[in-house]
């Protein structure tokens, strides 16, 4: 199922290099991929890649509007930006709506490098505090709720839901959410997209809250062969809407080993999680809840730019 991509030898010592190989492969990608600005009239705005350029490595170094200004600097005597946008641009663009859908469709183009080595999607979400916490990368944040005024903890984070490809770990699909969000209405949408993006995806691996007839029945439709989306302790297996559905809950319950074997390949989208609350904080700066939304999407995108950057030749 899961295969091994290559990595070139002059890429083992990636690590001593990560941030001048991001900075390089950031400013690659974001010039094939960003739209330009036509403008003619009034004053002279910024182009759409240096804000992006600017926006990913604000998030890729973890550090505020402020702080980015000399790593901006930087950046321009590398001839990689044109120009530096002040503090107050870079905010502006955080809160700009548009922003989310473009940083939704360079993610799943960032994974189109992978096209023709992947077949397994991997779908799970996490969650972000909105301030900074001591509970290091754990998924549910404790003390951010309120008892007494019946504010769930979950309510005080944002949800970031991704597919993930096994082979390279690279996220093919991220969209944000409020914290209380269920998981299961993601899936359609997740798989969807991925399988139309033109990956063959033969295997699909989720956790149990994800479970639910529709979604085996949808993984059938879509030609996907071996659904792993782990099963609920009250499912009985009666009055299934699809073959999928059948075939899975009797692995489940006869063919412990066998169902486990494949399942256990579902533990890679944490590393995920894992890799990108380590490197690009595991808590959200903004207060904006739009900019909350653009911050995660940026973490999901860097992520997958250090990706590009270790298996590039």
């Amino acid at each position: 199922m899961i295969n091994t991509i290559q990595i070139s030898e002059k890429h083992e010592n990636h690590l001593e290099r990560e941030r001048v190989n991001f900075l390089q492969t950031c400013s690659k990608f974001i010039d094939s991929f960003a739209p330009q600005s036509n403008q003619f009239e009034g004053r002279p705005k910024f182009y759409f890649a240096d804000i992006l350029k600017s926006l990913l490595i604000l998030s890729f170094n973890g550090l505020s509007y402020r702080r980015v200004q000399s790593d901006l600097h930087l950046t321009k005597i590398m001839n990689l930006i044109n120009s530096i946008p002040k503090k107050s641009t870079l905010n502006k663009y955080m809160q700009d709506k548009s922003l989310i859908e473009h940083l939704e469709k360079l993610i799943q183009t960032s994974a189109m490098h992978f096209l023709n080595f992947e077949d397994t999607l991997i779908i799970d979400s996490t969650w972000f505090p909105l301030k900074m916490h001591n509970n290091g990368c754990d998924k549910k944040p404790p003390g951010q709720g309120d008892d007494k005024a019946g504010i769930p903890p979950l309510a005080k984070t944002k949800k970031l839901h991704i597919g993930c490809l096994a082979n390279s770990k690279i996220i093919a699909y991220a969209k944000t959410s409020i914290g209380t969000a269920h998981d299961s209405p993601f899936f359609e949408q997740i798989v969807s997209t991925v399988c139309n993006n033109g990956f063959s995806i033969n295997t699909c691996l989720a956790d149990a809250g994800y479970c639910s007839k529709a979604n085996y029945s949808l993984c059938q439709d879509l030609g996907i062969k071996n659904v792993f989306i782990d099963f609920k302790s009250n499912i009985t297996g009666k009055r299934a809407k699809s073959q999928a559905w059948r075939d899975s809950f009797r692995m489940y319950k006869e063919e412990q080993d066998i169902w486990h074997e494949n399942y256990r390949f579902r533990v890679l989208v944490e590393s995920t999680f894992s890799v990108i609350k380590r490197k690009f904080l595991n808590w959200l700066r903004n207060k904006n809840e739009t900019a909350r939304e653009n911050e995660m999407l940026l973490k999901a995108l860097c992520y997958n730019l250090t990706v590009l950057a270790r298996y590039s030749r």
